[in-house]
C-alpha cells in the first residue's frame, strides 16, 4: 500500500490575477483607513465628550462649594441681624475663597452693605425682586459699586426666622474663571466655552477673541446633520463646522449646566483631534506598499492551478446538488456517483457503508469486468480494514487515501495484491468517513486518471454522501410521517398552523382560500363500512392534489379539505373548482365548497373562516336540495333546525349551534333575509318583517346597552357597500346582556366589485 499525494504548483505569470489582487489590496487598504478614520472621529467626539464632562464637573463643584461658603456666611450675617449688630464683623473677617473675590449685602432699604460702606441702590436693584429669585447665579453683568467693570455674581438670602432680611452676594471674577481653566484646556489641546443658555452671552472664551455673545458661531459653514439653530436649541449633543481662524473642521461637544442656567461647549481641530490617526495612516501606507510588492514577487513566483480548483469545485457543487436537493436517496447518491465516475475519468466510483448499504457505477466499456458478489464483499471487507487502520493512525473523521498494487502491498497483502492485479485495478482512490459509534462510509474511484483532483473533491463531498445515506434512513421518513395525514398523503394540520403564521408575513399576491367538505361520509361509513369510506377521502384528496397541483393541500379532520392557492385570478380558482365537482361526480362522491379571496385587509385566519362559512352554506344548500324538508320550531334549544331525515345535516347544525349565534343571508337592498341558523325566540318570519326590524328588536332584547349605539350602526346599508368597495369586511364585538361575548361580521357573496348587496351576516361566538 502506498499513501501519497503531492500538491503541484504551477510558475504561470497571470497577469488577472495579479490585478486582481492588486485591486483588491487597495480596496481593502482604503476601507481600513476610511474604518481608521471614522473610529478615530468617534474617538474624538467621546474624547470630548469625557473632557467637557471633567470641565463641566470641576466647574459645578467649584461653583456650589462657593455657595456653600456663601450660605454659611449668609447664617453668620443673620446671626449678627438677630442680635442687632452690624455686618462689619463679617466683613472684616472675610477672606477671597474659592472663586469669591468679594462681598456685599442688599438690604431691605435696597441699601447695599459692603467692607467699604453703605450705597443707596433704589435706583439699581430691588430688594423684592431680588428677594424672589432666591439662589441663583447671574451670567456676566455690570458691577453695581464700580462703573465699567463686569463682573458674575452669586446670591443666596439671609433669612432671619424664615424671612428673608437681605440678599448675600459674592463677586467673581469672569477673568480669573477663565483663567482656571485655560492651563486645563490648554494640556487638552482643546477650545472652551462657557455661556449663558438663555442670551448666548459668553462668560468663559479660551481663544481669547473679543466676542461677547456666542452668536458669532452661527455664520459657520456646518457640516451635514448640524447646524447653528440645531446646536442653540438643543441641551447637549455634537456638532462641526469650518474654523474661521483655520483651514479646519472644528469638532464641538456642549452640555447643559442646569443649576446655573449655563452652557459648556468644548471643541478641538481636526489636527489636535487625529494627530495619532494621521501618524498611524502613514505607517499603514507604508506597510501597504511593502505588503503589495510582496504580494506582486508571491503571485510572480507562485501561480496556483485555477482551472483544476474550478473544475474540482464546480464538480462538487454539482455532486452536492445530486445529493442534498432530492429526497429519494436511491437515485441521488447514484447520480452523484456517476458525476465522481466521470469527473476523475476512472473505472468506476462506489460508496457503502458498514450497514451493507452498497452503490456502485461503472464506466460502460469496463461493464465486462465487473465485480461478481462474492469479489465485491472481499473488496469491501479489504478496504474497510484499511479504513479503519488509517483511522486509528490519524485520528481523524474523514481520510483520504490512495492504495496502489505495488511492492509494498505485495510484502504486507499479498492476497489482496493478487486480487487487485487479477481484477486489473492498479489503484483505489478513497475517502473515508468514521463517526463516533464507528460507523464507516467509504467513497472510492477505481483506476483514476486524476488522482489529485479525486483526492481534492473527496474532501469536499465525502460528509456530503454519508449526510444523503443518512438522510435516506432516517430524517426523510420522519419528515414525511410529521407533515403528512397518514391516509391522503396531504399535508396534516401541523404544517397548516405553521403556513397560517408564513402567509400572514409573505401575503402573497392573488391569494385564495378553498375550504372542502365531505357530503354524505358518516352515512357512507354506515352502509359500505369504514373502508369505502376511506376509499372515498383518498380519491378525492388525489383529486384536489392533482387539480391543484403546485398549491398547498391540507387534510383539516376526518372529512374536511382546505386548498391555499397562490399567485392565481380568482375565476382560475373557480374553475378549477367546478373541475374538482365534475371528477368527482362519476364516483357520485360530492363535496360542499367555499371560497375566500384575499383583501387588502384581511388576514389568513379571517380567510379560512369565511370560506368555512361559505361552506356551511353551500353544504345546507346540497341537503336542501337533496330532499323535501320539513321545518319544525325547537323552543328550548333555542335555534330553527332544519330536518331532512340525513344524518350528516343534524350533524352539521349542531357544529354550527356550538359556534354560532344566528347566520344569515340577507339583501341589503331589499333588506330581506335568508336564515341558515338563528335563535328561535325571535319569532322570525321571512314574509311579515324586515331584517333591520328583527336586528333592532335582537339589540334591545339582548345586547348590552353598552353596545346598543355600536351594533345600530350596521343599519347603515350605504357604509357596508362602501366598506365592501374598500376591499373590507365590516365586523364588530359585543357583549349581551347575559355577558356573552358575540363578533358579528358581514360578509359579500357576491363576487362582482360593485354589486354588493348579497350579503352574509354571522354572529359568532368569541
Amino acid at each position: 500500500m502506498a499513501i501519497k499525494y503531492g500538491k503541484k504548483k504551477s510558475k504561470q505569470h497571470n497577469i488577472l490575477y495579479t490585478i486582481i489582487t492588486a485591486i483588491t489590496l487597495c480596496a481593502v487598504f482604503l476601507v481600513m483607513v476610511n474604518y481608521l478614520y471614522n473610529k478615530a472621529e468617534d474617538e474624538a467626539y467621546e474624547n470630548l465628550h469625557v473632557q467637557t464632562k471633567q470641565v463641566k464637573d470641576d466647574l459645578i463643584l467649584q461653583l456650589t462649594s462657593d455657595r456653600e461658603n456663601l450660605s454659611t456666611m449668609a447664617n453668620f450675617a443673620a446671626k449678627l441681624y438677630s442680635d442687632g449688630e452690624d455686618y462689619n464683623l463679617l466683613f472684616q473677617s472675610f477672606t477671597p475663597i474659592g472663586m469669591i473675590e468679594n462681598i456685599g449685602i442688599l438690604n431691605k432699604d435696597n441699601t447695599f452693605s459692603t467692607k467699604a460702606g453703605t450705597i443707596d441702590m433704589s435706583d439699581i436693584l430691588s430688594f423684592e425682586e431680588e428677594k424672589e429669585k432666591g439662589t441663583y447665579i447671574s451670567g456676566k453683568i455690570e458691577d453695581v459699586t464700580k462703573k465699567g467693570y463686569r463682573l458674575i455674581r452669586s446670591a443666596v438670602p439671609v433669612k432671619v426666622n424664615d424671612e428673608t432680611v437681605g440678599i448675600l452676594y459674592g463677586a467673581i471674577k469672569p477673568d480669573k474663571l477663565a483663567a482656571r481653566y485655560i492651563g486645563i484646556v490648554e494640556e487638552l489641546d482643546a477650545q472652551l466655552f462657557v455661556y449663558e443658555k438663555e442670551s448666548g452671552n459668553i462668560l468663559i472664551n479660551t481663544i481669547n477673541n473679543n466676542h461677547e455673545n456666542i452668536s458669532f458661531l452661527k455664520d459657520r459653514k456646518y457640516n451635514d446633520n448640524y447646524s447653528y439653530e440645531k446646536f442653540m436649541s438643543s441641551d447637549k449633543g455634537f456638532t462641526s463646522f469650518k474654523s474661521a481662524y483655520k483651514n479646519e473642521t472644528l469638532h464641538l461637544h456642549y452640555s447643559t449646566i442646569d443649576e446655573f442656567g449655563w452652557m459648556i461647549a468644548m471643541g478641538r481641530y481636526d489636527s489636535q483631534a487625529l494627530a495619532s490617526t494621521h501618524a498611524r495612516a502613514m505607517v499603514f501606507t507604508l506597510v501597504f506598499v511593502v505588503m503589495l510588492f510582496i504580494m506582486f514577487l508571491y503571485i510572480l513566483i507562485i501561480i496556483t492551478n485555477e482551472r483544476k480548483l474550478s473544475a474540482v469545485t464546480e464538480c462538487a457543487s454539482n455532486v452536492r446538488k445530486e445529493l442534498l436537493e432530492t429526497t429519494d436517496g436511491q437515485n441521488n447518491i447514484q447520480d452523484a456517483l456517476i458525476e465522481v465516475c466521470t469527473f476523475a475519468k476512472s473505472r468506476s466510483a462506489i460508496f457503502f457503508d458498514t450497514d451493507g448499504e452498497f452503490y456502485h457505477y461503472i464506466a460502460p466499456r469496463y461493464e465486462e469486468i465487473m465485480l461478481s458478489e462474492k469479489e465485491r464483499q472481499y473488496f469491501s471487507a479489504e478496504l474497510f480494514r484499511y479504513a479503519s487502520v488509517f483511522h486509528n493512525k490519524n485520528n481523524n473523521t474523514v481520510n483520504v487515501m490512495c492504495i496502489k498494487a505495488d511492492g509494498h502491498m505485495l510484502k504486507t497483502n499479498p492476497s489482496f495484491c493478487h486480487f487487485l492485479k487479477e481484477h486489473g485495478i492498479k489503484e483505489v482512490s478513497l475517502s473515508a468517513t468514521i463517526n463516533r459509534a464507528n460507523h464507516i462510509t467509504i467513497l472510492a474511484t477505481i483506476n483514476s486518471k486524476h488522482r489529485n483532483r479525486v483526492r481534492m473533491l473527496a474532501e469536499k463531498v465525502s460528509a456530503c454522501f454519508s449526510m444523503a445515506l443518512y438522510n435516506k434512513n432516517h430524517l426523510n421518513k420522519t419528515e414525511l410521517a410529521a407533515t403528512t395525514d397518514s391516509l391522503t398523503g396531504v399535508l396534516n394540520r401541523v404544517v397548516y398552523k405553521k403556513d397560517l403564521i408564513d402567509f400572514d408575513k409573505e401575503r402573497p399576491e392573488k391569494f385564495s382560500c378553498v375550504f372542502i367538505d365531505v357530503n354524505e361520509l358518516h352515512f357512507r361509513n354506515n352502509k359500505y363500512g369504514h373502508a369505502a369510506g376511506d376509499e372515498m377521502l383518498l380519491y378525492i384528496a388525489n383529486t384536489l392534489k392533482e387539480v391543484f397541483y403546485g398549491h398547498k393541500v391540507y387534510r383539516m379532520g376526518g372529512d374536511e379539505f382546505l386548498v391555499f392557492t397562490q399567485n392565481i385570478e380568482q375565476e382560475t380558482v373557480k374553475n378549477c373548482i367546478k373541475q374538482v365537482i365534475s371528477q368527482l361526480e362519476p364516483m357520485d362522491y360530492h363535496v360542499a365548497i367555499g371560497l375566500s379571496y384575499r383583501t387588502q385587509n384581511t388576514n389568513t385566519e379571517e380567510m379560512v373562516r369565511e370560506a368555512e362559512i361559505r361552506m356551511y352554506e353551500a353544504k345546507a344548500q346540497y341537503y336542501q336540495n337533496k330532499e323535501q324538508k320539513s321545518i319544525s320550531k325547537s323552543e328550548d334549544k333555542g335555534y330553527v333546525q332544519t330536518k331532512t331525515g340525513i344524518l350528516e345535516i343534524d350533524t352539521m347544525l349542531s357544529v354550527l349551534k356550538e359556534h354560532y349565534n344566528g347566520i344569515y343571508r340577507v339583501s341589503l337592498d331589499t333588506d330581506k333575509a335568508h336564515r341558515i341558523l338563528m335563535p328561535a325566540y325571535l319569532g322570525y318570519n321571512e314574509d311579515e318583517e324586515h331584517f333591520s326590524q328583527l336586528l333592532s328588536k335582537y339589540i334591545y332584547d339582548t345586547v348590552n346597552p353598552d353596545f346598543h349605539r355600536a351594533v345600530m350602526s350596521f343599519f347603515n346599508y350605504d357604509a357596508l357597500k362602501n366598506q365592501f368597495i374598500e376591499g373590507k369586511t365590516p365586523k364588530i364585538t359585543y357583549k349581551k346582556t347575559n355577558g356573552e361575548t358575540v363578533i358579528l361580521s358581514v360578509y359579500k357573496l357576491d363576487d362582482s366589485e360593485m354589486n354588493t348587496s348579497n350579503t352574509l351576516w354571522v354572529f359568532a361566538k368569541d
